[in-house]
């Protein structure tokens, strides 16, 4: 699981918002340096600048990620459970916790890896899904981009790794949790996640 979301993260940051007149695989393809460029910059290897990278990576993140369309699937019908304000801090902790934990161990893990890009497909609703492969020690993982057109822009809201949907696998977890817990209550333990994640991150740079 850990390689699928890992993998997940490669392919979201090369993957910024573009106008209607670019077809999805192309912005892949265009564009797949820009995350990685952040990544191999020199300027950030220093552990004091890990930071900072950390947060132009979220940056990119946000701008390519449909975060509410990706937080709707997520809680499915609890959606309708959560108020406007409730849904509105759901977004905002999720995508931080997200960006925090995921971007964090890209920093950390990343070596490399390479893209290939396969084939695209039209959705109905404005949707598409890009079937690429990821080159990942020497072996090559399927993964299926799938994504979203407002505004004249294409994001992503699903990647779908090695059969493994970013979107049903969270909404398991949460779906089990709001079982016994209120929106403010689930919403509280990822604001403590994001807590851990941070110290998580400051000890282990301070140990290298």
């Amino acid at each position: 699981m850990r390689k699928s979301f890992f993998i997940c993260v490669l392919i979201v940051l090369s993957t910024p918002y573009v106008s209607h007149s670019e077809q999805p695989i192309d912005v892949l393809q265009k564009s797949i340096n820009m995350g990685i460029a952040i990544l191999e910059d020199p300027q950030y290897q220093d552990v004091t600048e890990k930071d900072r990278q950390q947060q132009i990576l979220c940056e990119a993140a946000w701008e390519a990620f449909d975060f509410k369309e990706f937080s709707k699937r997520v809680l499915g019908s609890n959606w309708l459970t959560f108020t406007s304000s409730q849904r509105r801090q759901f977004i905002d902790a999720f995508s931080e916790f997200l960006c925090k934990y995921y971007i964090t161990r890209l920093q950390e893990k990343y070596t490399d890896e390479k893209v290939i890009y396969l084939s695209q497909h039209p959705l109905a609703d404005s949707r598409a899904l890009v079937k690429v492969s990821v080159l990942w020690k020497g072996a090559e993982v399927p993964v299926e981009v799938r994504m979203l057109k407002r505004n004249d822009t294409w994001k992503v809201y699903d990647i779908i790794v090695l059969g493994v949907s970013g979107v049903k696998n969270y909404r398991a977890q949460l779906q089990t949790i709001l079982l016994k817990q209120s929106p403010e209550q689930v919403i509280g333990l990822i604001e403590n996640r994001i807590k851990k994640e941070e110290k998580r991150a400051q000890n282990k740079r301070k140990a290298n």
